[in-house]
């Protein structure tokens, strides 16, 4: 159970209509299940550590390109430091658009390359036109999941160097690190599709956003939590 909000960014031009919006659970850690995120709120808050942003979307589809979203995620945490002072934790659950179709078309060699010495998991599995939404296989090959959507959202580059998923751009490009990668975080059939359910923890440390932006747009550094670092 969890604390919800919703935070919206406007424009005098469009009224009452939002540019984008975001929503946002009061959590203990950051969230793991995208569908207990969505469950119906609690009001105890004060058990709560962090906020933990789950949806992020653009409502306009004339600035679909302009990344609003960094000032909105800036502006949300700011509030919930001036109202809930022991909301320590800033971060997300995230979803992996592109990485199933990504995967569909990796060649054995290079899915081979990528594991490497996970030589005792399969995840052959996952070309499978008959695999369904919570396929046992996927928790029991939890560790080589975790490892090929760490190489895509990390080592795979476009021609300007930076990640080729466009929600790891832009957490990374707003200050985020890449905190933890979670298998079965969204059991539906739209996050099945996407990433077979995968989706990523981004944290926003305070202290470290300003410098983790600049390494990221000056060098292309992509900063990783430990427990993913291992993965790498």
């Amino acid at each position: 159970m969890k604390i919800e909000g919703f935070f919206s960014y406007f424009h005098p031009a469009l009224e009452d209509e939002p540019i984008i919006f975001v929503q946002v659970a009061l959590t203990k850690g950051l969230g793991k299940s995208i569908q207990e995120l969505m469950k119906p709120s609690s009001n105890d808050q004060k058990k709560y550590d962090t906020a933990t942003f789950y949806s992020i979307s653009n409502c306009q589809e004339g600035l679909s390109r302009v990344t609003l979203g960094n000032f909105l995620i800036k502006r949300v945490v700011y509030e919930i430091q001036e109202e809930l002072p022991h909301i320590k934790n800033f971060g997300t659950l995230s979803p992996i658009p592109g990485f199933a179709d990504w995967f569909s078309y990796l060649e054995e060699s290079k899915i081979k390359n990528i594991l490497g010495d996970l030589t005792n998991q399969n995840v052959s599995f996952l070309k499978s036109k008959d695999m369904k939404i919570g396929d046992n296989r996927i928790v029991e090959n939890k560790e080589a999941i975790i490892k090929l959507v760490a190489h895509y959202i990390i080592n795979e580059k476009n021609k300007k160097g930076l990640p080729i998923n466009d929600v790891s751009r832009f957490h990374l490009g707003n200050g985020a690190i890449v905190e933890d990668i979670v298998v079965n975080a969204n059991v539906s059939e739209t996050g099945f599709k996407r990433s077979y359910g995968v989706m990523v923890n981004y944290l926003y440390e305070l202290k470290n956003i300003e410098k983790n932006h600049e390494d990221y747009m000056n060098n292309n550094k992509v900063i990783v939590s430990d427990k993913i670092n291992k993965y790498l």
